[in-house]
C-alpha cells in the first residue's frame, strides 16, 4: 500500500507541474495534447485525433506512476539505504524513471529529441516533483531504517 500512495502523489503531483510548465507557461501543448501523448505510447500516433485518448492517457498515467511508487516502495522495503536518505534515493529514482520513460517513447515511436527547456523541464519534473515524493512518502509509510 506504501507504494500504491507514493504513486498516486507522485502522479499528481509531476502532472500539475508538466502541466502549468508546458501548457500555462511554455505554451509546447494542450491539457488534450499532453494526455493524447501519453495514451500515443501505448496505442500509437492515432492517438493525436482520437477525443477517447485523453482519457487513456490520464489512466495509463496513474497506473505506470502507481507501478513506479509500488516498485520503488518494494526496493526501499529491502534496502534500508533507500529508506535513510529519501532524498537523495528520490533524485536517483527520478532519474531512473525519467530515462526509462524515455526508451518507452523510443520503443512506442513518439520519441523526439529534447531541447535543453525540455531536457531540463523532464529532469526537475521526475527528480522534484515525482522522484522525492514518492520516495518521501513511501519512506514515510514504511518507516525509517
Amino acid at each position: 500500500m506504501p507504494g500504491v500512495v507514493a504513486g498516486a502523489l507522485g502522479a499528481v503531483l509531476i502532472d500539475a507541474y508538466l502541466l502549468v510548465t508546458l501548457v500555462a507557461i511554455a505554451h509546447r501543448t494542450t491539457l488534450a495534447g499532453f494526455y493524447r501523448f501519453v495514451a500515443a505510447t501505448a496505442v500509437g500516433k492515432n492517438a493525436a485525433g482520437d477525443p477517447n485518448a485523453v482519457w487513456l492517457g490520464v489512466a495509463l498515467h496513474l497506473v505506470v506512476s502507481v507501478a513506479w511508487g509500488v516498485g520503488y516502495a518494494y526496493a526501499a522495503a529491502r534496502t534500508p539505504q533507500l529508506r535513510a536518505r529519501p532524498i537523495t534515493s528520490g533524485i536517483v529514482f527520478g532519474v531512473v524513471v525519467m530515462l526509462a520513460m524515455q526508451l518507452v517513447e523510443v520503443a512506442a515511436n513518439t520519441y523526439t529529441l529534447p531541447d535543453t527547456y525540455a531536457l531540463a523541464n523532464a529532469f526537475v519534473a521526475h527528480t522534484l516533483f515525482f522522484g522525492i515524493p514518492v520516495a518521501y512518502v513511501a519512506t514515510q509509510r514504511l518507516g525509517r531504517s
